[in-house]
């Protein structure tokens, strides 16, 4: 695990302490799943690079199992060019969208949190050789077992994901 998930935190039940029940967020599980892969897809597009793509497009419990969400965690081998300037510019490119942001250092990392105005939370570490994130989507009200049963049944796992070769980098 990279420094940039510690961020995130997980309790002892594994759900995220960030992930609280949106009733103000209305999404249908596959409207939810697209918006976490198109959140990651902009960053991967925004950085640039060839990436391996993780995410779990299996519904998963939050807020006590009263909901669910998805998340997905993307990686590259390599380093952003100019840390300090990426870091810059994808905070600028957040707080665009109206997502809010934190920004830590931690020896050479640059560790970024952003919070979109529908709840998800993107965790991303510029480190010395790797650059990775991790996206949670929103914690949704739904049957999360019945949701998650769907998405087995129907394979939504099932897609290439490594390499996820996107334009060269440009930081």
């Amino acid at each position: 695990m990279s420094t940039g998930f510690a961020l995130a935190g997980c309790n002892d039940a594994g759900i995220v302490p960030s992930q609280h029940l949106r009733f103000d967020v209305k999404l249908t599980p596959a409207q939810a799943r697209a918006d976490m892969v198109t959140r990651s897809d902009d960053i991967e597009a925004f950085l640039g690079g060839e990436w391996q793509n993780q995410d779990n497009l299996i519904a998963t419990a939050c807020d006590r199992r009263r909901g669910y969400y998805y998340h997905g965690v993307r990686n590259r081998h390599e380093a952003v060019k100019d840390q300090a300037s990426a870091a810059t510019r994808l905070e600028k490119h957040w707080r665009a969208q109206g997502y809010e942001t934190t920004r830590q250092r931690f020896r050479d990392d640059y560790l970024l949190r952003a919070v979109a105005p529908n709840g998800t939370v993107i965790n991303i570490s510029l480190g010395d050789g790797y650059t990775d994130f991790q996206t949670d989507g929103p914690c949704l009200a739904g049957d999360w077992v019945a949701i998650s049963d769907d998405d087995f049944a129907n394979h939504r796992n099932d897609f290439p994901r490594n390499p996820m070769p996107t334009p060269a980098p440009t930081e």
